[in-house]
This record gives structure tokens, sequence and C-alpha cells, in this order.
């Protein structure tokens, strides 16, 4: 393993604070991993400027270390768009999703999660006109490589912490129609909660009297949302989710949703939505996409960005390991 100290180093102080909370409730939140795509971003010449890169694994890695002295974390939630579906050989596309899904499987914890848009690779090989048949990483295939704590053979699912009262729904933005047109190929991006996935949702997953947490790669609504692109109005025009409505409607109407947190637009944002506290997590990827983000360098603490979130009462305490800033949030529905 590489020499990961140049992290590490610097996570002793906030590891004190999270102890020092002592919280019934601690996870780990990391997204947005985009594993190798800065390395190929650097040998392409994509991106003027870049000259270094970061490797995924190491900010992975390095969670063990919190893990090791934080025994109250009781787990680790992986946002999604974990690998690099630029890369013109498919080979090399889920080479970089196994890495990332090797990696945290080694943590000392069970790893949850949520697939993004980037994590079926139909979209770059679409736009760049290439036979999508070779690239697209079907449902089954990712359920083999991410699902290994889901205990249901969809990729969308919930579990139950019955200690502390609260249910944690995972999402599946990739939930489109897989189906081929006459030349074989399948649609491009897909960024979609099918109706089959929103029905369950609707009945299933927010039938419960616990307190729940809605982990999406994406936030639902992008109401007050702030990321990636069109600044400063702050989101992709096209970035919303299909179904994302429907799905929506449901969480402000069931009063025991608390809490939504996702990744997917690159950039911290805290906001109430309906009494909702409302989370987006910077991407762990070494790229500030706007001049709102933090600096980010390579070798160095910023090179990465998560959270631990710790929940006591109907405070959130959000700590960050990397670039970026701590925040504090309420469970105002509590």
């Amino acid at each position: 393993m590489r020499d990961i100290s140049y992290l590490t180093d610097n996570y002793d102080e906030k590891i004190a604070e999270i102890n020092k909370f002592d919280a019934p409730l601690n996870f780990v939140f990391i997204t947005d991993q985009h594993n190798r795509m800065n390395e190929f971003s650097v040998a392409e010449n994509r991106v003027p400027g870049m000259t270094e890169f970061e490797y995924a694994v190491d900010a992975i890695n390095s969670i063990q270390y919190i893990l090791d002295r934080c025994p109250k974390i009781s787990m680790v939630i992986n946002g999604g768009d974990m690998g690099n579906d630029y890369n013109p050989d498919p080979q090399e596309i889920i080479k970089s999703h196994k890495e990332v899904m090797e990696a945290l499987y080694n943590l000392s914890v069970p790893v949850h999660t949520c697939i993004g848009n980037h994590d079926n690779a139909l979209g770059p090989c679409t736009d760049e006109g290439r036979d999508n048949r070779d690239y697209v990483i079907l449902p089954e295939r990712m359920h083999e490589l991410c699902m290994k704590y889901n205990p249901t053979p969809d990729n969308y699912y919930y579990i139950d912490l019955e200690e502390q009262n609260f249910r944690f729904v995972f999402l599946d933005v990739s939930d489109g129609r897989y189906n081929q047109d006459k030349n074989g190929q399948y649609q491009g991006w897909m960024y979609e909660i099918s109706n089959k996935q929103a029905a369950w949702f609707e009945t299933e997953a927010l039938n419960t009297d616990r307190k729940i947490i809605v982990f999406c790669h994406g936030p639902v609504s992008n109401k007050g949302i702030y990321g990636t692109e069109n600044y400063p109005q702050g989101i992709k025009p096209y970035d919303d989710l299909i179904n994302g409505p429907r799905v929506h409607y449901a969480m402000v109407n069931n009063k025991n949703v608390v809490c939504h947190i996702a990744g997917h637009v690159h950039y911290d944002n805290l906001l109430y939505d309906d009494g909702i506290l409302t989370v987006t997590t910077q991407s762990s990827l070494a790229w500030a996409w706007c001049p709102a983000c933090p600096e980010r360098k390579c070798k160095a603490i910023t090179e990465t960005a998560f959270d631990v979130f710790s929940i006591k009462d109907n405070v959130v305490k959000i700590t960050r390991f990397g670039a970026g800033e701590d925040r504090v949030g309420c469970l105002q529905r509590l």
C-alpha cells in the first residue's frame, strides 16, 4: 500500500472531536470518486494545466485509520460514480470500478452503495459514437460489484438500525429501461428512478415508524441546490432526476423522513427542504469544479473530501476529512 500519511497525519484532531461528541449513530459518507479519471485526463491532456492526479483507493484506505480510532462508526456509505467511464477501453472502466469496491470491502465495517449516473458506463461511450454494448454494465453485473451488503436482489434497498431507531434507504439512479434499439444500442446517459422503484419507495421503504434517512447519488430535487455547472445558477439543466418529483413528494409527505444525503453535484450544500435536512458533499475526486469550491491539491490533505456524519438527538455533526469545512445540521422533524 502506498504511503498515505499525508492524509492520516491530519486526521487525529477530527477524530478526537467525533469521539468527544459521542453520538450513538455515526457513519462515513464518501462519493464521486471517479477513480482514475484524473489520471486519464493527464495522460490524454484532456484538462489544460492538469499535471497531477490522485488515487481514489488512497482516500478509501485512509478511512480505516478513522475506523480504528472511532469504534462507534458503524458503516461506510458510498454515494456512487465510482470509476472512469471516459476510458475508451471497457475493461479499464470495469477495472476502475472494481478497484474502488475492493478497497471499500477491505474496510472493517459494512459498505452500502448508491448507484450513480456514471456507473453503468453508458454515457461517454454513447456520446462518442462507440458501440455501447461493449461498455454497458447491466444491473445484474452492478449488483455483483456493489451490493455485497444488500439483502435484496434489486439495486435499491433499505436497512433498519434497531438500536438507534433509524431506517436507511438507498436509491439507484441508473434504474432506467435497458432496452436496445434496432441496432442493439442502449440509451445513453441514464439518470432515472424507475416506476417500480418509486412504487417500492412509496409503499415499502417509507412504511415504518422509524426515522428515515434517504441516500441517493444525486438530490431528488434540485431546488436550492448549487453545483457542477452553469454558475451562478449552479446545476446542469438536464440533471433533473426522472421520477425525482414523485420521490420528493413522497418524502416531504412522510414526516418520518428527517434527512436526505447525496453527492453528484460535487459541491457542499446544506439546506432544509420542508423540514428535511438535505446535504450534498464534495466529490472525493480531486477537482475544484468552480471558484466557490475549496482548492484541491494532490499529495496533500485537500486531495480528498469525505464526511463522518454523527447524529445525537436532533443534531447532525458533519466532520470533513480533506478539502472543505465541518458543518452542523438539525433534524427539524424530530
